[in-house]
């Protein structure tokens, strides 16, 4: 097993939890190895491997703690940090010992354990012997010790405290992203695990909620597995949270606005696209109520340049026998189509109801029906019409069927013009 270890600095400590804070190892520059662990590399073990035990001494006779949140962090240049937050088992001697260490400064070093899956993970660089750098592009994270020394420069212990996490807007993190269909709802019915995954695949969390129920999260936007766990982020579920935010009716404190957006953000420039520009939440929306149906929007239409629509009966759950009609847009920079909002008939929808139809879907903006026609709506309803008609032209369509107020398995497909 390889290790790799920095040095640590407290900050605060509190007893009451044994929860310690600490960057674990360093990514991105050579370590005294002579070794380049890539800023991606712990990422797949963080997803399927938490909690990860914390050890003292990298003696597995020894378990003083887990770890329960990780994630990488910029620094900068080519250089990334490993953030973890550990808590200590209190309930044992060598638990407590290790806690009272750490806060008392007396251990400042920290070293993770890990395996190497294959030989392709590993690339070799340079030609002389005694400075060729080996470049490792993934891992198996087994464990993290408390240690006198070690291999990874520039270790710290942050903080070693009671189990409070913070709340609000989430610290953005290096990850994978990509760019298929989005289906919010049925993302958030996979989720299975607590605060540490929920803080993983979202943007913010209710400062005054418990942080372990997902009810308290916003802004989600990385892939769940059927496995429960979180995976890499969406272009096109980041796309809509940044509209969400510009949106005039954003749930979240002003205060949070840019702190999510720059964790939005980076995800689009790690992916090669340029985010839009926060608005200010106090430009007003241009949305308006529809007559004859409640009206969800899921992405601000100003990035759209055609729309399509479709209508589907859903076929399973709470609002099974229900009809919905989806409305696409076709991204202006892209071409890709994707959701743009659903409307629903008031003929199959109540108030209540559309409104929690909109929340499980991540929809930005609610608007119910008025219930008076006008003349720029019939035009609407026109249009809508032959938008339909164009559609079933196209040669591929959408399934839909959703389990629990609302959709199960979602997938969409490119369209023709």
């Amino acid at each position: 097993m390889i290790h790799k270890t920095l040095i640590a600095n407290i900050k605060s400590v509190d007893e009451a939890e044994g929860i310690v804070e600490a960057y674990v190892n360093t990514m991105g520059i050579a370590d005294s190895d002579g070794d380049i662990v890539e800023p991606t590399a712990f990422d797949k073990s963080i997803r399927e491997n938490l909690p990860i035990p914390v050890l003292s001494g990298h003696d597995q006779g020894k378990l003083v703690g887990k770890v329960i949140f990780a994630q990488p962090e910029y620094v900068e240049g080519d250089e990334y940090k490993l953030f973890t937050r550990m808590q200590m088992n209190l309930g044992t001697q060598s638990g407590r010992e290790a806690f009272s260490n750490i806060a008392g400064d007396f251990i400042r070093e920290w070293s993770v354990g890990f395996n190497i899956p294959k030989d392709s993970d590993i690339t070799h660089e340079g030609n002389d012997v005694s400075t060729v750098v080996r470049r490792i592009s993934n891992l198996d994270w087994v464990e993290v010790s408390t240690v006198i020394r070690g291999a990874s420069p520039d270790t710290s212990t942050i903080a070693a405290k009671e189990a409070k996490m913070e709340k609000g807007a989430i610290p953005s993190h290096l990850t994978a992203w990509v760019e298929d269909a989005w289906d919010a709802g049925l993302m958030r019915t996979r989720i299975k695990g607590g605060a540490a995954l929920l803080r993983a695949s979202h943007a913010w969390v209710n400062p005054e909620g418990d942080p372990e129920l997902k009810s308290n999260y916003k802004y989600l936007h990385h892939h769940i597995g059927r496995n429960g766990k979180s995976g890499a982020a969406n272009v096109r579920a980041v796309t809509n949270s940044i509209s969400a935010l510009n949106s005039r009716r954003s749930e979240i404190p002003e205060t949070d606005r840019r702190a999510v957006f720059n964790h939005l953000a980076r995800h689009l420039r790690d992916a090669g696209r340029k985010p839009s520009e926060l608005r200010s939440a106090d430009i007003p929306d241009s949305s308006k109520p529809y007559p004859n149906f409640h009206a969800c929007r899921i992405a601000d239409p100003e990035g759209f340049d055609r729309f399509r629509s479709r209508t589907e009966t859903i076929e399973s759950g709470d609002f099974e026998g229900r009809s919905v009609t989806i409305l696409f847009g076709r991204d202006a920079e892209s071409g890709d189509w994707q959701i743009a909002s659903y409307r629903l008939s008031i003929d199959d929808w109540s108030e209540a109801e559309g409104r929690k139809w909109c929340n499980d879907h991540d929809g930005i903006l609610f608007e119910a029906a008025t219930g008076e026609a006008d003349a720029e709506d019939e035009l609407d309803e026109a249009a809508s019409n032959t938008a339909t008609s164009a559609l079933e032209t196209a040669e591929r369509s959408l399934r839909l069927a959703r389990a629990r107020f609302a959709l199960q398995e979602l997938s969409i497909s490119k369209m023709k013009e």
